[in-house]
């Protein structure tokens, strides 16, 4: 038997094989004295064991405790940071000493966690597998209890796997429980976890292995106020060690260093039976059988853990990079989640070659990751492998957050959710809805999707991992996210985290706050849009008039084999070209109109032309609605994507003016209830819209909304032409060099001054749109692309019409009150030319003039000016009364000039580079 040592650490007796072997309790290189030494070497060693710490052996006070002599001489000043000091004993030592014996086949939990330990779970490992492991620059904790392994072999602190309580922890001493309380009893261990904050440990002589017994004993520590009444229980409960550091940031010095544990007492000989601690403390011990229902937290939470809290954000950093850190295994990131490591078995490998090992971090159909050597064992280490290797579970490698559904508290639980959500990157609120944006793998053309119930409940499982209390098992478990849960957030009409989505662009934009040109990809905070392109693919040229005529060329040569009636109609079909590249800019813009004589003219073709330009998709081809209610429905379903282009091709009638077709023309949003879904949704209008047909327009509200474009082959089977440069295709082979061009010619001009031409002002498109499609042509010597529009509002049939029942009327009556009644019967007795005027419009049944639907028609058209005339109401022998009166119309006004900056452009979102253009 070799000789008994005296561990001056410990204060206890152990065996070894010779004199001056390393004591297992403290840190290797420290040798310990001989048991009663007899000769000066021996007292020489203990002296100088005390000595080299720089403390003094015998006495050692923290507030009103003391350590007595052979005891552990006082660490330094340690403190935050660890300054002035490090612990004098090892996490592996000190769980050797408190735990000198376990139940057979019973295992120690220690747990380790990085930054602030609030966040994520409290997974439990086998201190006998990595405690040596545990790194100094964490959180690390040692469980009051051991447990026995699971049925399946897994490892964890819970209360059904209890096998044994060691110790009892009293939390918060020197705060919230003032050491005088203690009166004298003297603590196996004190640790300071936070400035002048401490954790005791009272060492249990015997390990009880009565759950019941542990329980009551530690009420009864709670109940005298020795104890923070939060703690969860003695089968549960974690103790700090040591060599540790405490990550919550209000703890942190002000150079953001943490807390470094710092073991204050050391003195593990003392130990306790339960009674000694009752009595000595002076507790009131309850007695055995079913426990007095007390108030206490709801739902038990781990050491902490607010126990209100229903969402716990996930690691700073992930779990198993973390382990492998500590394991000194990692060496660098890959990018995309990948990262290179050392293979644990690397003994296995040819020539132990370091090479071939990877760590993938979880997604969404890899919950916990992947691992992957390229070397002759692939298959036999996988994921599962690495993970028990490094003592890490299944709850950490997935590395999310944890959302648990506590009740009372819905609605903490959906805004964590939403939060939750939102941190994912890939969810929107647009219009009262969730959104998501979606690409086409086949066009590449991308689209807003609204999540429906089912997805945000799949969305949410991906985004979090949700618990909720299991009674039975006494303790949180995974599930499902709640249907009410997600039917209240879906339901929703405001959110507070997800991040609002105005439209789309599928190329560079100028931002309409400011004129920056955004170049960059992604999503754009202050214009609310994402944009889906690839900005080194649009090349902008320096902005110069050479340049913007260069461009120009470029563009008309696409048009050069269409048949436009006027030239004025050529510069409109480029005006349609440049509205397409910049309408995720303007507010509003005219939907244009292309007519023919025939079929086959080349309307269809010109249409796919221009909606070429607006993205890498086709248009989004429609029949023309007949009733407002299809028009509301189908508009609305094809907002809802934010598409490019909506096309009404081959149209058989005129442009009837809906109510819907009128407001997408001109309002910025419109809300309509979305069909076979109890909500309603608003959606943006920022889509070009195009119509065609033969002999067919925009009539009556719509002729001031629609910009017609006339063409017409001038022969008789225009159906055989061809277009030999094929200029549709040469678009979509090339769109990012000819959508530049455009965005050229634009720069230029407002480079150049932003000049505009002396034409009349159009209202609703005198602003931005005039800015950008109308006047920057006029610049490069087109003649005005709005000509036909004007044309339209002031040669409107209609207004042709009213304007000769105004005439006819003021030559009877003057300016004379009549009411409806006499002009029609004077009409018909005296005046064939009013009576003629009359019938012009659709008020005449069976041969009479219907008086109530002219004066409907009267009130309808109050006000209108009609070639300086216009209807007044009036009232004559008591009765509703009309007059014509000559009126002089105000000159227009030209549109104001753009406020913002216009000379910038953006490449990146969050940090624009602003530059002269």
């Amino acid at each position: 038997m070799g000789l008994r040592r005296y561990c001056c650490l410990a204060g206890r007796l152990h065996r070894a094989r010779q004199f001056g072997a390393r004591c297992p309790v403290i840190r290797p290189g420290i040798r310990c004295g001989r048991t009663q030494p007899k000769d000066n070497e021996g007292r020489a060693a203990i002296s100088t064991f005390a000595d080299s710490f720089g403390g003094r052996r015998g006495v050692l006070n923290t507030n009103t405790l003391t350590v007595s002599a052979n005891e552990l001489p006082k660490a330094g000043k340690g403190g935050k940071s660890g300054k002035g000091g490090e612990s004098l004993i090892t996490n592996a030592a000190f769980v050797e000493d408190v735990f000198p014996s376990l139940p057979e086949a019973a295992f120690v939990a220690v747990c380790s966690k990085s930054g602030d330990p609030g966040a994520g779970g409290w997974p439990a490992s086998r201190a006998d597998k990595v405690i040596e492991q545990l790194s100094a620059d964490n959180n690390n904790y040692v469980g009051c209890s051991s447990f026995y392994p699971g049925s399946d072999g897994s490892f964890k602190a819970r209360k059904d796997h209890f096998a044994a309580c060691h110790f009892l922890l009293l939390d918060d001493l020197g705060t919230k429980v003032p050491f005088g309380r203690l009166a004298g009893f003297e603590l196996s261990w004190l640790i300071e976890t936070s400035p002048g904050n401490y954790q005791g440990g009272i060492v249990l002589s015997d390990p009880v292995t009565d759950s019941a017994m542990a329980v009551r004993l530690l009420n009864a520590v709670i109940n005298a106020g020795l104890c923070d009444p939060g703690a969860t229980g003695p089968l549960s409960r974690w103790a700090r060690l040591p060599v540790a550091i405490n990550g919550k940031p209000k703890h942190a010095d002000q150079a953001g260093e943490p807390f470094r544990c710092r073991l204050v007492e050391w003195r593990t000989a003392q130990r306790y039976t339960p009674q000694e601690i009752v009595d000595r403390l002076q507790l009131e011990f309850a007695p055995a059988g079913r426990p007095k229902r007390t108030a206490k937290a709801l739902i038990p939470l781990p050491n902490g853990v607010d126990s209100d809290e229903v969402l716990m954000p996930r690691a700073a950093e992930n779990p198993v990079v973390a382990a492998l850190k500590a394991r000194g295994l990692y060496k660098t990131p890959l990018g995309s989640g990948k990262h290179d490591v050392t293979c644990p078995w690397l003994h296995e490998h040819t020539d132990s070659l370091d090479t071939g090992a990877a760590y993938f971090e979880p997604d969404e159909f890899f919950s916990v990751g992947g691992f992957c050597c390229q070397h002759s064992h692939r298959d036999t280490y996988h994921i599962r492998a690495l993970l028990e290797f490094l003592g890490v579970r299944n709850a950490e490698a997935r590395h999310k957050p944890v959302i648990r559904v506590v009740a009372g508290d819905l609605h903490r639980v959906v805004d964590a959710a939403e939060k939750e959500l939102a941190g994912q990157g890939r969810h929107y609120q647009t219009g009262g809805l969730i959104v998501s944006v979606a690409t086409d793998p086949s066009s590449g053309d991308p689209s807003i999707v609204p999540t429906s119930a089912p997805a945000l409940t799949r969305e949410l499982s991906v985004a979090a991992t949700w618990e909720k209390y299991d009674g039975r098992a006494e303790d949180w478990v995974r599930c499902d996210p709640p249907t009410r849960h997600t039917a209240v957030l879906y339901d929703a009409q405001h959110f507070r985290h997800l991040p609002p989505l105005a439209g789309l662009a599928r190329q560079p934009y100028f931002r309409e706050s400011d004129g920056v040109l955004i170049t960059a990809a992604g999503y754009d905070k202050d214009s609310r849009r994402f944009g889906v392109f690839d900005a080194r693919q649009f090349v902008v040229a320096e902005p110069t008039r050479d340049a913007a005529r260069t461009a120009l060329i470029l563009l008309e040569d696409l048009l050069s084999e269409f048949r436009f009636v006027a030239a004025t109609d050529k510069a409109a079909a480029l005006a349609a070209i440049f509205t397409a590249v910049v309408r995720p800019t303007l507010p509003n813009a005219p939907g244009f109109h292309v007519r023919a004589p025939l079929p086959g003219s080349g309307k269809t073709y010109l249409c796919e032309l221009i909606g070429a330009f607006g993205g890498p998709g086709g248009n989004a081809k429609v029949s023309y609605p007949t009733t407002p209610e299809e028009a509301t429905k189908v508009i609305l379903s094809l907002l809802l994507t934010s598409p490019a282009v909506i096309e009404f091709d081959d149209m058989d009638a005129d442009w009837i003016p809906h109510g819907t077709i009128k407001r997408m023309l001109t309002a910025e949003q419109i809300t309509d209830r979305i069909l076979g879904v109890s909500k309603t949704a608003t959606v943006s209008t920022r889509t070009l819209f195009l119509g065609s047909g033969n002999n067919v327009g925009p009539v009556r509200d719509l002729l001031r909304r629609v910009l017609t474009i006339h063409i017409d082959p001038r022969c008789a089977t225009p159906a055989t032409m061809t277009y030999k440069g094929s200029p549709v295709e040469k678009v979509r082979r090339q769109r990012e060099r000819y959508v530049a061009a455009v965005l050229t010619i634009i720069a230029a001009w407002r480079k150049a001054g932003s000049r505009r031409a002396d034409v009349d002002s159009i209202a609703t498109f005198g602003g931005a749109w005039s800015d950008y499609c109308r006047h920057p042509l006029m610049w490069l010597g087109h003649p005005d692309p709005a000509t036909a529009l004007l044309e339209q509002v002031r040669h409107d049939p209609d207004g042709d019409a009213l304007g000769g029942l105004m005439t006819e009327w003021h030559a009877v009556f003057g300016s004379a009150p009549t009411t409806v009644r006499k002009a029609v019967e004077t009409a018909a007795r005296e005046s064939t030319d009013l009576l003629d005027a009359m019938r012009e419009f659709p008020v005449e049944e069976r041969g009479e003039i219907n008086r109530s639907k002219l004066g409907w028609l009267l009130k309808k058209n109050a006000n209108r000016i009609v070639g300086s005339l216009e209807f007044q109401k009036s009232a004559a022998d008591g009765r509703t009364a009309w007059r014509v009166v000559a009126v002089n119309s105000p000159p227009l006004t030209p549109s104001p000039a753009s406020s913002w900056p216009v000379e910038k452009t953006a490449t990146h979102t969050s940090n624009p580079v602003v530059m002269e253009i």
